[in-house]
């Protein structure tokens, strides 16, 4: 292989814990003050995870296959639950500063 496209690869998989595992965090902890980025970094890790842990109860319980398809959205749902869920919650603190 060549080194270009093992960064590629490496880059690729670190995305793909990260970003569900930040949206997570921020649906957990929707305010800056909640974390300052080292603890952030730390729990989107462990968040992150949960995409393949969904997966995998999926195939065993479910014996829902593992594909390119059913890894991606997985990804993609947990990315958007977490994405919705911080809206959600950064609306509600706005409206509870308000009062």
């Amino acid at each position: 292989m060549e080194l270009i496209t093992i960064g590629i690869t490496a880059i690729s998989m670190i995305l793909i814990v990260m970003v569900p595992g930040v949206f997570l965090s921020l649906a957990i902890f929707p305010k800056k003050k909640d974390l300052d980025i080292v603890e952030r970094l730390g729990i989107s890790i462990v968040l992150g995870l949960t995409s393949p842990f969904l997966l995998y109860f999926g195939d065993k319980n479910l014996s829902m296959p593992i594909t390119a398809f059913t890894s991606t959205a997985a990804v993609v749902l947990v990315s958007l639950i977490g994405l919705v869920l911080w809206q959600v919650r950064a609306r509600m603190g706005k409206k509870d500063n308000e009062d």
